[in-house]
């Protein structure tokens, strides 16, 4: 991405407008979280998921997918966080970053899903993962009705907000 550069004054309450050129480019949207970091003469702003950052809900969902056997993808609003199905930190698609931005509640479902330039076809289960800031991703759990997937999707999903709302 080519740097673009832009001089704002900041208000009496500390503000500054992002520029809408940017938030397009970053597809930054309004109720988006930002972190803000800083070090001695520079100041960072980052799209933020509690998801992110949540190295303890990765290692439980890695001892599910071993003792469990299936196949999982934990996504945030625009990447995938954890997956034993395809890379970590591939981009969603467009069809599937809608579903994960409306919070799908889908239910043995056989559609394809697109992460960066994979296309994964399968039975699949998917849940909205929601905190009390709103929807951070979403968890897919792939399996037919005899493994009861969607039953292991919805202990998943119950495990990960309690652990993103007690947090």
């Amino acid at each position: 991405m080519e740097n673009v550069n832009f001089v704002k004054n900041i208000d009496n309450l500390g503000r500054i407008v992002i520029p809408m050129d940017i938030r397009r480019k970053l597809q930054i949207n309004t109720g988006d979280v930002l972190s803000i970091t800083c070090n001695d003469k520079d100041i960072t702003l980052a799209k933020y998921s509690n998801l992110d950052n949540s190295y303890k809900i990765i290692e439980m969902i890695k001892s599910f997918v071993e003792v469990f056997n299936f196949k999982v993808i934990l996504l945030n609003k625009e990447c995938v966080i954890y997956s034993n199905l395809v890379s970590m930190g591939i981009k969603i698609g467009n069809n599937t970053k809608l579903l994960v931005k409306n919070g799908a509640n889908m239910k043995y479902q056989s559609n394809e899903l697109v992460f960066g330039e994979n296309k994964v076809k399968g039975i699949y289960n998917m849940l909205p993962i929601v905190t009390n800031e709103g929807i951070e991703g979403s968890i897919i759990v792939f399996g037919e009705i005899k493994d009861r997937a969607y039953e292991m999707c919805t202990f998943l999903n119950k495990i990960i907000m309690l652990e993103l709302n007690i947090s």
